[in-house]
């Protein structure tokens, strides 16, 4: 039996208006195509949506594209400002991140803020007042510094490093100590949360491409860590991404 052509099936979609038999034909349609080539980073996919044509003029300075960031984090391009990105950019440079690091460190912070919904902790962080082992000893420094940036760095002490960390390296900002988290998720989200990174040693512990359970265990505290499932699926897809092998669980 003859095939239609190229221009007649283009035509199918001229005239789409939504109506029930064309919905039930579209649905008919999705189920004999293949599943490899659903997949929201496939070329047709990314054409249709003319983001092939974001990624050839995006900035060279960015370790990743927004279309790559949006695939991995499950959000659109539209809500990633290059002014996220570019601190993206200084988090990695500035540490030292290599593309294994990269990966575990996107899984995390993915899960942490929900897909880079939430730059800052939802609770109030009163529950924080008080918390010697976060360096909180002034009145207030519960909610002032309370979770930041996307792997929600908590306390006093860290942003007191951070902000020391920063002036070390040639900048230095006084609204960092002085506002504490509502200007660093702001300004600092990636930055801030690169820094916990780098201070834990996790780009070391990241080379011997470690299972990811144990990657949140270090970030989360205990084992399995809180969420295990979703920082599976977030790193999962980072590494699916970044074209590099899945380390497992």
């Amino acid at each position: 039996m003859a095939q239609i052509s190229v221009e007649s099936f283009k035509n199918f979609f001229k005239f789409y208006g939504g109506e029930a038999h064309q919905q039930l034909a579209v649905e008919n349609l999705y189920k004999l195509i293949p599943l490899d080539a659903l997949e929201n980073n496939c070329e047709w996919i990314l054409q249709y949506r003319d983001q092939l044509k974001d990624q050839a003029v995006e900035t060279k300075q960015w370790p990743i594209t927004k279309v790559q960031m949006g695939l991995i984090m499950n959000c659109s391009t539209e809500s990633l400002p290059d002014s996220l990105m570019d601190d993206f950019a200084r988090c990695v440079d500035l540490y030292q991140m290599d593309r294994v690091s990269i990966a575990y460190f996107l899984g995390q912070c993915g899960h942490e803020s929900a897909g880079l919904r939430y730059p800052v902790e939802i609770a109030s962080g009163q529950n924080y007042e008080g918390r010697d082992d976060l360096g909180n000893i002034y009145r207030g420094d519960g909610v002032k510094f309370a979770g930041t940036g996307w792997i929600q760095v908590t306390g006093r002490y860290w942003h007191q490093q951070y902000s020391d960390y920063l002036q070390k390296s040639g900048t230095f900002d006084e609204r960092i100590m002085e506002v504490g988290k509502t200007h660093t998720s702001e300004k600092y989200p990636w930055s801030i949360s690169g820094y916990w990174w780098h201070a834990n040693k996790m780009n070391d512990y990241c080379k011997i491409k470690p299972p990811v359970d144990h990657v949140g265990q270090r970030v989360n505290g205990k084992y399995l860590p809180n969420g295990y499932e979703d920082r599976r699926r977030y790193s999962k897809k980072a590494f699916e991404v970044l074209g590099l092998p899945y380390p497992g669980n």
